[in-house]
């Protein structure tokens, strides 16, 4: 056997393991990155992730970090670089004239991520270089048709520039708005035609995804932190926030669907506000702005609702789809939405639509106020209200054509008259003696 450890060689190598510890977790704290206020681009959260992985992923161009490099994205790698190049023709500058200013905002752009991007300054510098380059580049030439190349391969080839531009708008793809404000005011000297604002050229490339015809006159750039965050603002640009904050509760009540609205005598009403959640119900007129369902509109509200997620105090965007989410629950309830021009669907069938509300919100959490939460109590109330009911039937079930309300009306007026002559029949009966 050997030798059996005496009481002080174990403290002696218990001391020895402990100051181990201790000098590498030490080294682990001072080798944190500090924290930035600037943080606003996120992975999406798994418990998102895993209800709809596609939603989140690009599928033909990688912008920024969080993908790159990626295999599948490779292909378009090549059209960055032409892009890039185009770009660098546009001014007199010389590429490490653009080198030397985009490594100035090197820090403040990493600071842009939630997480440690594991690039070299280089590589970094690069992969901002010719991703921002390619982004300037695809908005002056949506903005500025003459501007594209006879063979281009993105503006040319069918689907490719709406495949780019839902990459565009996902999470994980953003890219820090001040680079691409800083690029774009570099090379749009040499555009001459209209002077057009880098906000300007982004609304025009994403407004056929958005609900406003005009862009907002309260936005700034600084205020802007990238392509995700303007389309939220562009949402939001109308929304009455200064009602909200008078109307917010921490109390969730689940509205009632758009078929038990619908029994009870509630009536729809196309809104016109230019703010897809200005949705408004007085005097039993239930006022709900157009939405139209496309192919991407999943993936949009779901990178909108990611991003309120990780980043943003006021979930407006996300109670909008629990809104939704409790309206309708049936193919039967987007019927009644579509017949009163509500929602326009381009996918293949109502349940298509019912299936991408009941899922949208799953593993979302709504916070602890709720914006909708008056126009929910409002709604049970109407609907828990007999009267209602009762005169919503009479309506459906006997007055809804004209003929059933002329046999109504004819029999009422029989009705009358019967009593009228029972009771003359009576006073005329004699008396006796």
């Amino acid at each position: 056997m050997g030798d059996i450890p005496t009481v002080n060689q174990k403290t002696e190598r218990e001391a020895h393991v402990s100051i181990e510890m201790v000098n590498s977790i030490t080294g682990m704290l001072r080798s944190l990155p500090a924290l930035s206020s600037k943080c606003c681009i996120y992975r999406v959260p798994e418990r998102l992730r895993e209800v709809n992985l596609k939603a989140y992923k690009p599928t033909v161009v990688s912008i920024g970090p969080f993908h790159h490099g990626e295999k599948h994205l490779q292909p378009m790698e090549e059209h960055k670089l032409r892009y890039l190049q185009t770009f660098l023709n546009r001014t007199e500058r010389s590429l490490e004239d653009y080198l030397k200013i985009v490594r100035t905002w090197e820090e403040k752009a990493r600071h842009y991520y939630a997480e440690t991007i594991e690039l070299s300054s280089e590589e970094f510098v690069t992969m901002i270089l010719v991703d921002g380059s390619f982004v300037v580049e695809l908005l002056l030439r949506f903005y500025f048709p003459q501007l594209r190349e006879k063979n281009d391969r993105i503006f040319h080839k069918p689907w490719m520039i709406t495949d780019v531009s839902n990459d565009m708008m996902l999470l994980e793809n953003q890219f820090p708005f001040f680079v691409l404000e800083g690029l774009f005011n570099l090379v749009s000297a040499s555009i001459k035609e209209g002077n057009p604002t880098l906000l300007e050229v982004t609304h025009e490339h994403f407004k056929y995804l958005l609900k406003i015809n005009e862009l907002p006159k309260t936005f700034s750039n600084p205020g802007i932190k990238h392509f995700l965050d303007f389309i939220r603002n562009c949402y939001l640009s109308s929304f009455p926030r200064v009602h909200c904050e008078s109307e917010r509760t921490a109390i969730y009540e689940c509205p009632p669907s758009v078929t038990k609205l619908h029994e009870a005598g509630v009536k729809f009403k196309m809104g016109t506000s230019c703010s897809l959640l200005d949705v408004k119900f007085t005097h039993g007129i239930l006022e709900i702005p157009h939405l139209k369902i496309e192919d991407n509109t999943e993936t949009l509200f779901r990178n909108l609702i990611a991003f309120e997620q990780c980043h943003c105090t006021d979930k407006y965007i996300s109670h909008y789809m629990f809104l939704l989410d409790g309206m309708v629950n049936t193919s039967k309830d987007v019927d009644l939405l579509g017949q009163y021009r509500i929602i326009t669907s381009m996918l293949g069938s109502s349940k298509e639509v019912s299936v991408l509300f009941n899922s949208i919100c799953k593993n979302v959490i709504s916070g602890e106020e709720f914006y909708f939460s008056t126009l929910c109590r409002d709604l049970n109330a109407y609907c828990r209200a007999p009267q209602h009911k009762w005169k919503a039937t009479l309506k459906r079930d006997y007055c809804n054509t004209p003929w059933r309300v002329l046999s109504i009306f004819a029999g009422l007026i029989l009705l009358v008259l019967t009593l009228i002559q029972a009771v003359c029949s009576l006073i005329s009966v004699p008396r006796g003696p």
